[in-house]
């Protein structure tokens, strides 16, 4: 199977989740190849670095939390 580097500049090789997808283990990025759900409605609309630091922190800074950005992105947006 062939690797892919995450490319978000936190250096780590991507893993393989499923579906044709892979997900960064350091940084949450994930790239997308597979199918799209019929049951995915989320409109293309991200969540924003205030919200996932909002979550991040009620997680107890889970790195399962961070939705694709970096723990210092959200510390700084939680003004730390």
């Amino acid at each position: 199977m062939v690797s892919y580097g995450c490319g978000n500049g936190c250096g780590a090789d991507m893993e393989y989740i499923g579906d044709g997808d892979w997900k960064c283990p350091t940084c949450g990025k994930v790239i997308a190849f597979g199918e799209p759900d019929e049951e995915d409605d989320d409109n293309g609309e991200a969540l924003s670095v205030w919200d996932a630091a909002d979550i991040y922190l009620s997680r107890g800074f889970d790195e399962d939390y961070r939705f694709g950005y970096t723990h210092e992105e959200l510390m700084k947006a939680l003004g730390k």
